[in-house]
């Protein structure tokens, strides 16, 4: 049922990977700040649990559990379009969802899973809500990624690792991928009333780890017990996408990346690079066009000069943000 209108007081905000992690402390605390929250996730209890909290956060808002598996492009569409069901204006989207895999895995729609569940789903959620978020006064779109801390390490001629890897290269492209997608959507978006964000939360206590896929057992271990002891708890790695996604004061700042504690973080060269990003999105466009109502995008941003040696990478080895869908 469709409860928000433009003349409803109250910011609609989508979460993904809503029912744990990060995603679930950014979710409660945009309740907390007075937000209608619609969360994303697989699970009908966890998501119960979340609305509980929500409810106890920001009682009256009707909030919400959309149920998707976010590595499957079909059911992606579908929570795109199930959200549109439940506003018409989308004041931000706050994309959390993601896993940290070393193992290359393909989805019954014959997509390497990672590469979706991480960034494909995000390219085509945004793709499909643009129009409710450019309605709003002032739309924000905050990607949890790593925020330039991994090398390009893209290869468009086997995005669906068909040729074979292991390793965090698995999922440390994707988020390579997340740079990409901030940089050139805040490009084709500038002059709108929608800002593109980008985090990095630095560690934190989240089931991470403990979800990996593909990760030996004593290196999992090994890593929680880290976690126990220098991570962040996840409401302390939610204030800044929620700042990013709420507040008056990140106005004007579309096309930045941001660490913890509102932190700029400089974006890097090779993620800046014009050419890398239009040929992503060109082929992200080609892997999603099934579920497009239309084939019109966002305006191609002015042709910008090109870095010399800002060619292909090793990966780095920081842990992959973001929580798993669930």
């Amino acid at each position: 049922m469709l409860v928000h209108g433009p003349g409803d007081g109250r910011r609609t905000v989508l979460v993904t990977g809503g029912t744990g992690g990060i995603g679930r402390a950014v979710a409660v605390e945009l309740a907390r700040r007075g937000h209608r929250v619609l969360i994303v996730g697989r699970s009908a209890a966890r998501g119960a649990a979340v609305l509980a909290e929500l409810d106890d956060a920001g009682p009256g808002a009707a909030h919400a559990l959309i149920r998707a598996d976010l590595s499957l492009l079909s059911d992606t569409a579908r929570a795109a379009e199930e959200t549109t069901r439940h506003t018409d204006r989308l004041d931000a989207v706050v994309l959390c969802a993601g896993v940290l895999s070393t193992v290359a895995e393909w989805t019954g729609e014959d997509l390497e899973r990672t590469f979706v569940l991480n960034y494909l789903s995000r390219y085509l959620l945004l793709r499909l809500l643009l129009p409710p978020l450019a309605k709003a006064p002032s739309g924000r779109v905050v990607l949890v990624a790593n925020a330039g801390k991994y090398r390009d390490t893209v290869d468009l001629d086997d995005l669906q690792l068909r040729r074979g890897a292991r390793g965090l290269w698995v999922a440390g492209r994707t988020q390579f991928a997340n740079d990409l997608l901030a940089v050139e959507l805040a490009e084709r978006v500038r002059g709108s009333r929608i800002e593109v964000t980008c985090v990095y939360p630095g560690l934190v206590a989240t089931d991470v780890f403990a979800n990996a896929r593909g990760l030996p057992r004593p290196v999992r271990a090994a890593a929680t017990a880290l976690q126990r002891l220098v991570a962040a708890s996840p409401a302390a790695a939610a204030q800044t996408p929620a700042f990013l996604a709420h507040d008056a004061a990140a106005t004007g700042v579309g096309g930045s990346f941001f660490g913890p504690r509102q932190r700029r973080r400089r974006i890097p060269k090779r993620v800046r690079r014009p050419d890398r990003r239009a040929a992503l999105w060109a082929a992200s466009e080609d892997l999603v066009r099934l579920w497009l109502p239309d084939r019109s995008q966002p305006p191609r941003p002015p042709a910008e000069h090109t870095e010399p040696g800002e060619g292909t990478e090793p990966a780095a080895s920081s842990p992959v943000a973001g929580t798993e869908n669930r």
